[in-house]
Formats: structure tokens, sequence, C-alpha cells
């Protein structure tokens, strides 16, 4: 029998995760042999994990919230798109050498692309500015798109994404009263208890919402897009499962159809 490739998601919280069953199926596919575990640090004790982790033979790692700038430093190399978005979800064992990948933004790209979403002449709204906005913002400034605005508490974090990125695109601040084509939550509102804080005036007629994150049910903010106007609201799944076929080409040199896994995901 072929060796067990080792593989983990590291997070806090990770138990509602659905990285390991995505990477088990797409094993199934390329009919390789795998393990393939949730690990969930204290938010100060990412690197004593990952370091546990690799020093035991294992060969890649997911990484999500809190710790994708943690896993960035952590690294010994990292791809373009880390070094411009200062954070990582994708770490690779290759040779000795911890390498860090950030597919995100490009996962967000190709589950659009897929669910037949084009982003020509649109105006686009992200709704927070971290480390998922800027992988976001980064594979969009690629795409035909008429601009960016960004709504976040932290307006030095949006200052620096439009320092970042001022070559590329027209990347602005939000400004009231205006209302876009497509919103695009990346911020944990939905797993929170919270209200949702945002102008309920953001959607253009047949605007589409994006919620990063993803439940059973329609998320929090997929439910309110639609009580302020949104036409069409999506969730997290198809970036979640986009995002992981990346990482796992990255680890194992075979990309996977995203198709039948994400179907088993919303059938569950």
């Amino acid at each position: 029998m072929d060796e067990i490739k080792k593989f983990a998601v590291f997070g806090n919280p990770i138990s509602h995760s659905l990285s390991p069953f995505i990477h088990k199926e797409f094993a199934k596919e390329q009919k390789l042999n795998i393990q393939y575990k949730a690990i969930e640090p204290e938010s100060d004790d990412f690197e004593t994990h990952a370091q546990s982790f690799f020093s035991k033979k294992g060969v890649g790692a997911n990484v999500t919230i809190p710790f994708k700038d943690q896993a960035y430093n952590f690294a010994d190399t990292k791809d373009e798109i880390s070094d411009i978005c200062q954070c990582s979800n994708t770490l690779w064992y290759d040779e000795g050498i911890i390498k860090a990948f950030n597919t995100d933004g490009q996962g967000f790209v190709n589950d659009l692309k897929k669910k037949n979403i084009i982003v020509t002449d649109m105006n686009i709204l992200i709704l927070g500015a971290g480390g998922s906005a800027r992988s976001i913002v980064n594979s969009l400034c690629s795409e035909n798109i008429t601009g960016i605005s960004i709504l976040s508490r932290t307006q030095s974090k949006i200052e620096d994404i439009i320092k970042n990125f001022k070559d590329k695109k027209r990347i602005s601040h939000y400004s009231e009263n205006d209302s876009y084509n497509l919103v695009i939550n990346t911020t944990p509102i939905s797993m929170s208890n919270l209200e949702i804080p945002f102008p309920s005036d953001i959607f253009k007629n047949k605007a589409i919402s994006y919620d990063l994150f993803y439940s059973r049910k329609k998320t929090k903010f997929q439910l309110w897009s639609e009580s302020m106007g949104a036409s069409e609201t999506l969730d997290g799944i198809g970036m979640l499962v986009h995002q992981a076929a990346l990482s796992y080409e990255i680890w194992n040199k075979f990309l996977p159809n995203t198709d039948p896994v994400e179907d088993k995901i919303r059938s569950l």
C-alpha cells in the first residue's frame, strides 16, 4: 500500500470545517491515500502546532481564521499573492522548505466564473479589509471591473489596500448612499450574534450578495441581503471548494473536479 500523505487544516474555531471532507473527496478522484485532520491551536500557539505537524511528516496544510497572518510569517518562502496580501491560507512542506501560498482570491473568482457571474463593468463593494479581502481585491484587479469600494471599521487597513493596488484599478473608500452590483462580505458577522451594521441601501437593482461564510441554511448575511433587496445571495461554499482545489493542486500536482464535491456538500 502507498504511504499515507498527511494534511491538515488550522483554525479556531475549526470543528465546523468542511475542509477534511473536501480534500478526502479530491483524494478519491486521484486515488490517493491521505490523512486530513482539523487542528485548533489557541490564538498565540499556531507556530508550535504547525512545527509539530510538519515535523511528523505533514505534507500540506490549509489555514483559516485567525491564523493566515501567522502562516505567512511562519513560512520560509512566500508566493507573490501572499506577499501582496501579507497572509497565506496554504502551506506546503517541499524538500525541507515550508512554502506559503494564497489561493483565496483566485478561488473566489473561479467560483464566480463557474456560476456564470460576469464581473465586467460591475461596481463592487467589499465589506471588511482583512486578509481575505486583500486576496479578493488582488484577483478582481485582473478582471475588467469598473471599481472596488471597501467598507471597514479599520480605516488604516483600507488605506493600505488602496496604496498596495493603486496602480491596478480604481479602489476607494465606501461613500455614503453609494450602491453596488456585487457586495462581498469578508467579515465574520454571520458567525456572531451581533446586529448587521452595514448600510441598508448598498444594493443596486438585481444586485448579487456573496458571503464568504457558510452554514447548512442561508447565512445571516444572506438573509439580511435578501431583506435589503439583493436579487441573488450566495454563500462561501463554492469559494471554499475552489480555493481548496488550488491548494490540493499545489501539494499533489493534480487539479480535482470541484462540481461533484460542491454538489455533495449542498446535499448533506
